[in-house]
């Protein structure tokens, strides 16, 4: 039976996913299975988790928070575009400084725009910092002429860094917007669930455990193929952050 890659899935993916196995379940006879209880405990924290996420994608700081990340993740992008063309360059001197720039970027890791979003603010700040106190850097910015770029990528992480703790304050605000206590609950009650139709089915009581097992497994494999298939393109190409945000901005 193929196990869904729970953890991986984005929140409005993990909540789908509880949504079409409590459909498949309700196709069958659960007081005849006797998954009556299984039933009633995984309800409930789908239809909290559907409430919050319903509650996040319509506050205003949420929708701003994927905006400036997107401002800064193309900001970046350009930094990069523009200190690969300079790589190509005919003078000696603004190669050499483009290639500090380069190998600072890299410093931090090849992949920042996928961190998740604290680890990204950082990264960028550090970046930020070395081209504003580090002598070869400060010169090579100069020399590249690229100081708009670097203070619009200050700004627009500045702004991010505030937004972000108003949404974390927001939050705090409304203690039942936790959809991260309710996904690990929904999880424990899920695999509860499947505990049992496995069990049953190795029985052999009913054919019914059978049939929901398989379609489980199905489902599952569906979704898993989603995140594997995402995981595939982030090889090649960068996307916005999604799934590891304690922030529920799918």
């Amino acid at each position: 039976m193929n196990v869904p890659f729970l953890n991986r899935y984005r929140n409005g993916e993990f909540l789908q996913y509880l949504k079409d196995v409590l459909k498949l379940l309700a196709e069958q006879d659960v007081t005849a299975l006797q998954l009556t209880q299984q039933q009633n405990n995984l309800q409930p924290l789908v239809t909290a988790i559907d409430t919050v996420f319903k509650q996040d994608q319509g506050s205003i700081i949420t929708q701003e928070l994927v905006h400036l990340d997107e401002q800064r993740d193309k900001a970046l992008t350009g930094l990069r575009y523009l200190i690969n063309a300079y790589l190509q360059h005919y003078d000696t001197a603004i190669v050499n400084a483009a290639t500090a720039l380069f190998n600072n970027i890299n410093k931090h890791g090849n992949n920042i725009q996928r961190l998740n979003y604290q680890e990204e603010t950082a990264v960028l700040d550090s970046i930020i910092t070395d081209w504003q106190t580090e002598k070869e850097l400060v010169n090579a910015v100069t020399l590249l002429n690229i100081r708009a770029w670097l203070d619009h990528l200050k700004t627009v992480n500045t702004n991010f860094a505030i937004r972000y703790l108003a949404r974390v304050e927001e939050q705090a605000a409304n203690p039942t917007e936790n959809i991260l206590e309710f996904r690990t609950e929904a999880t424990n009650m899920y695999r509860e669930l499947i505990a049992h139709i496995n069990a049953h089915q190795t029985l052999g009581t009913k054919g019914a455990y059978n049939t929901l097992q398989e379609q489980i497994s199905v489902l599952a494999k569906q979704y898993n193929q989603v995140v594997e298939n995402r995981t595939a393109n982030n090889t090649t190409q960068e996307e916005s952050k999604e799934a590891n945000n304690n922030l529920t901005v799918d």
